[in-house]
């Protein structure tokens, strides 16, 4: 088994020997460029990752293509809903334009979607942001009761009950 991969390369080395090197020839996933887009998705996909920091969930997202006024951000049963759509205006090449987003990020469990808030910065970014539940203490403080009477029977007492059998 642990040679597999050492045989698999093998097998590479001599197939990129016997085909001519040519985009033609070449297999989907041997060649990086096809692969763009989904790096782009990726690195798009990390900049609006929701993370969980100290103060609870957060989620940030770049949305500085849209004014404050086309976004809104709505809770519905344990998610947020975040939604930017622009109006359509004209470019300038004579057709038009209209951008719109939905973006649903489920909260995990214990979090209150009541208690979300949104904030959004002067370079547009938006964060929505639910705080950390309260975790309730199950321990409670038992009182101790003292009583007169020993558990523990001294050496005199001991000898006396073993006398006594």
């Amino acid at each position: 088994m642990r040679t597999l991969p050492i045989l698999w390369r093998m097998a590479e080395d001599l197939r990129r020997l016997a085909m001519p090197s040519s985009p033609f020839f070449e297999y989907p996933w041997t060649t990086s460029y096809r692969w763009a887009p989904f790096a782009h998705m990726n690195r798009m996909l990390e900049e609006d990752m929701s993370r969980f920091n100290k103060d609870g969930y957060q989620v940030s997202i770049n949305v500085s293509e849209f004014k404050p006024e086309e976004l809104s951000v709505k809770v519905v049963e344990n998610s947020v809903i975040v939604e930017g759509k622009s109006e359509q205006h004209q470019d300038t090449e004579g057709g038009y334009i209209s951008r719109h987003f939905v973006r649903r990020f489920t909260l995990p469990k214990g979090y209150e979607s009541d208690k979300a808030m949104s904030t959004l910065t002067s370079d547009g970014i938006l964060t929505v942001s639910v705080p950390k539940p309260q975790i309730e203490e199950k321990a409670r403080e038992i009182p101790i009761q003292r009583t007169e009477t020993a558990s523990i029977k001294s050496g005199e007492d001991a000898k006396s009950s073993e006398n006594k059998k």
